[in-house]
C-alpha cells in the first residue's frame, strides 16, 4: 500500500481537489450510487529497481488516477489539479520517503455512453524507499 498511500496523500492535501470532489477518492473502484465527480486510484506495478536485494530498497511504482464525471470539460481541470497535487513530488509523504514522484502519461480519455461517465486518467511513476517488513 506504500505507492496508493503517497497518491492518496498528495490527493487529500489538495483543496483544489477537494472542492471538486469533496471525499469522493477511492483505492481501486468507486461506489456506484456515490455522486460524480471523483477520483479512484491504483497500483499498476511496482518493482524493485536493482537486481541485488539490499536493505533497504528503491522501487519504482506505477499509480494510475482516474477522474470520472459526467461532464467532459470539468475533468479536464479535475485531471489538471491532480497534476499539480502529486507532479514532482519527493520527502516523507504518508510516512513513505519518496525520492521522486512524477508524472507519467495522461489517457487514454474515455466515455461511457451507458453510463455517461466520462473518464480521465494520469499516471505517475514513484521513487521510493522500501524497508524490509
Amino acid at each position: 500500500m506504500k505507492p496508493e498511500t503517497v497518491i492518496y496523500t498528495l490527493l487529500n492535501a489538495s483543496s483544489a481537489i477537494a472542492a471538486q470532489v469533496g471525499e469522493r477518492i477511492y483505492l481501486d473502484t468507486r461506489p456506484e450510487a456515490d455522486p460524480l465527480p471523483a477520483i479512484t486510484f491504483g497500483l499498476i506495478s511496482d518493482v524493485q529497481d536493482g537486481a541485488r536485494p539490499i536493505d533497504p530498497e528503491l522501487v519504482t511504482a506505477r499509480v494510475q488516477v482516474n477522474c470520472m464525471g459526467n461532464v467532459a470539460d470539468d475533468l479536464v481541470n479535475l485531471r489538471e489539479n491532480v497534476r499539480i497535487a502529486c507532479h514532482n513530488r519527493s520527502g516523507t509523504i504518508g510516512g513513505v520517503e519518496v525520492v521522486a514522484c512524477i508524472q507519467l502519461n495522461m489517457g487514454p480519455d474515455t466515455y461511457d455512453e451507458l453510463v455517461n461517465v466520462y473518464m480521465k486518467p494520469i499516471d505517475f511513476k514513484i521513487h521510493y524507499v522500501r524497508c524490509p517488513a
